[in-house]
């Protein structure tokens, strides 16, 4: 499982550390946020899931058990 912000410092975004993820791991599930981004869940490398910010710690832990 992966979750990560679709803004991260540097110059890799969490975008595209997902589609590296997938690449190399495709078994590893991914959730990725964001405060500016908007994202439906097939926009989600590998089907993976979007939570919005804020978000409450209850529905990154239902993203995660539906993301298995």
């Amino acid at each position: 499982m992966v979750f990560t912000d679709v803004d991260m410092p540097g110059s890799m975004s969490g975008v595209t550390l997902a589609e590296r993820v997938n690449e190399s791991w495709p078994d590893i599930r991914l959730v990725l946020t964001s405060g500016r981004h908007r994202f439906a869940d097939r926009e989600v490398p590998d089907h993976g899931l979007f939570v919005p910010k804020p978000y409450r710690a209850s529905q990154v832990i239902d993203a995660i058990h539906r993301a298995d």
